[in-house]
């Protein structure tokens, strides 16, 4: 077998695509993706969807819910959290919904609201009317102490968009050096090629009695500690899927991302795309 082209990508997977994965019933939609009964009519649906969700999470909280809040957290500034799970008609699925307040992405509220999250309301446009939806969402909110009162900031801009993914990316072995974000995912797509090529047995697709172009997809996680652990593969055969996982449990230990300095694992899908003669 003579190995004419071997190519290997790698790609984050974001919070939105890890909802689906670890839990296969639900469908993660954004604001981004949603309609909104009502804004389907409008110029900018998406932008309007967004507004009219972040005004239904703001009527749903109560002055009650403030005090506990603010009894919790000395922050003014915070944002809450809505993961919304809908049925095939649009109502909500109590069970796969939440609604939480954080400090900061890493630091969590722990405060259980006063008003039940079946009384939420908001309409699904037809379109957005799907079985097992989960829309998410969320709502930067100022703390009014005197009057037990949130505030909504509706155009506040942080630094930072929480659950867009980690600040500092895993960095492999040899991309210490790089400075940002992209360079290290550059450089790490760039070792993990190599590692792969001179690894994987690619050999093995002649026993499988396979030609032409063969694919490969891996889907992992680098975890706390940076090492690649639940591995998935799917291939046109067994043989090279247990190859696959074989080779990517081989890798390296790394330095795992962080958010606010904080260790957090990551999914990564990595294709192997190779032609055999």
């Amino acid at each position: 077998m003579s190995l004419k082209k071997f190519l290997c990508g790698l790609a984050c997977c974001f919070a939105i695509v890890a909802n689906a994965q670890t839990d296969t019933t639900k469908k993660a939609i954004t604001a981004e993706s949603t309609v909104i009964q009502g804004c389907q009519f409008e110029e900018e649906v998406y932008e309007c969807s967004r507004e009219e969700l972040r005004l239904a999470i703001f009527q749903f909280l109560k002055p009650e819910d403030a005090a506990l809040v603010a009894q919790k957290t000395k922050q003014d500034i915070i944002f809450v959290k809505l993961g919304l799970a809908t049925d095939e008609t649009g109502k909500i699925v109590k069970e796969r919904s939440s609604l939480k307040f954080y400090e900061t992405e890493m630091k969590p509220i722990d405060v259980e609201l006063k008003t039940q999250l079946e009384d939420f309301k908001i309409e699904l446009a037809p379109i957005s009317q799907k079985q097992n939806s989960y829309i998410t969402n969320h709502l930067f909110l100022k703390i009014d102490r005197e009057n037990n009162v949130f505030i909504p900031l509706y155009d506040h801009k942080p630094k930072r968009i929480p659950f867009s993914g980690p600040e500092v990316t895993p960095i492999y072995r040899g991309c210490e050096s790089t400075k940002t974000n992209k360079e290290r995912k550059r450089c790490m797509s760039d070792k993990v090629s190599e590692f792969v090529g001179k690894n994987y047995k690619t050999r093995l697709a002649r026993k499988a009695k396979l030609n032409g172009t063969v694919k490969v997809f891996v889907v992992f996680k680098i975890n706390e500690q940076g090492k690649a652990v639940n591995i998935r593969s799917r291939a046109p055969h067994p043989i090279l899927e247990k190859e696959a996982i074989r080779v990517i449990r081989r890798l390296p230990r790394m330095k795992p991302a962080t958010i606010e300095n904080i260790p957090v694992s990551v999914n990564f899908t990595l294709p192997i795309v190779f032609k055999v003669q």
